[in-house]
């Protein structure tokens, strides 16, 4: 089975039509059903998308609080953060993606659970990048760092969701996997966040190349986070990491798409399919990419 496949933001700005209209088209023409909107290199309508289903087949599925490529210096970090100024800002970029959630017509919001803020130098913090040269032994200490302080970051995400949940009853916000070391956005900090909130509107989007990239430097298995999550599974970033880039195309590193699809297969509701590509990867790649998801159904 292939489920309906949308594409990201951040590939789509890039490489497709500016006009809303064309733009449309263009990702029909590719095989998608519409899109994931969010922040992007390049700015985009997305109201004026969101008009084209009146004449055309095509949704906004859900919405990004922040670019995949965003890693420092994000709004959204301060959710786990204890200070009121950084959770007070986070609330109000997180209102941002709810105010255009509404106005596209769907309730997911994606975001991630924050990041930590520890003493001293960051140092470098972006998993995803090529240029940090990161070993795992670079990678764990790191972590270590930001673990020392977990507790503290998932009081305040807890707060945060908690009250964020109750102001906007009508959306369902989606944990994320966190590119950034210092972020709560893996396995272990998830399920306590998830185990304390209960039964609120939360549930989980799982980013393949975030995953594998952690599999890599921190040996976090790609299979933890699926088996972990299935039952609140409701969307798929799909794309790979290859020679340290996260978002290049699919089947070209070392995500695990076999076992991706098999988790997909076994879903109560199949999942939404975000493609979401690094801008540097040329449409001529497509048909490629399509292909080779198509292979495993997704």
């Amino acid at each position: 089975m292939t489920a309906e496949r949308f594409l990201g933001a951040c590939w789509s700005a890039v490489h497709g039509p500016g006009d809303p209209h064309q733009l449309c088209t263009w990702a029909l023409q590719q095989g998608f059903s519409g899109f994931v909107a969010g922040p992007a290199p390049r700015p985009v309508a997305w109201a004026r998308v969101q008009e084209q289903a009146r004449v055309l087949p095509i949704r906004v599925a859900a919405v990004r609080v922040a670019s995949v490529l965003d890693v420092e210096r994000r709004i959204d970090h301060g959710i786990a953060s204890g200070t009121e100024a950084d959770q007070s800002a986070a609330l109000q970029k997180v209102e941002q993606a709810v105010v255009l959630a509404r106005e596209l017509g769907t309730p997911l919001v994606v975001v991630e659970p924050g990041a930590l803020r520890v003493p001293g130098e960051a140092g470098q913090v972006d998993l995803g990048d090529p240029g940090a040269r990161w070993t795992q032994d670079q990678a764990k200490a790191q972590l270590a760092r930001r673990n020392a302080l977990l507790h503290r970051g998932l009081d305040a995400a807890c707060r945060f969701f908690f009250a964020a949940t109750r102001r906007f009853p009508d959306v369902t916000f989606c944990l994320t996997g966190s590119r950034h070391v210092f972020g709560l956005g893996e396995p272990r900090a998830l399920e306590l966040l998830f185990e304390d909130l209960g039964g609120r509107q939360l549930r989980y989007w799982h980013d393949a190349p975030v995953a594998a990239c952690r599999s890599q430097l921190l040996d976090t298995d790609q299979g933890a986070w699926l088996e972990a999550f299935r039952d609140r599974m409701v969307g798929i970033t799909l794309g790979d990491v290859a020679d340290g880039i996260l978002y290049s195309p699919p089947g070209s590193g070392s995500v695990d798409f076999p076992l991706l699809s098999a988790y997909a297969s076994r879903s109560a509701a199949p999942p939404l399919l975000d493609l979401e590509l690094d801008p540097s990867v040329v449409p001529g790649e497509m048909p490629g990419v399509r292909a080779f998801l198509h292979k495993y159904g997704l």
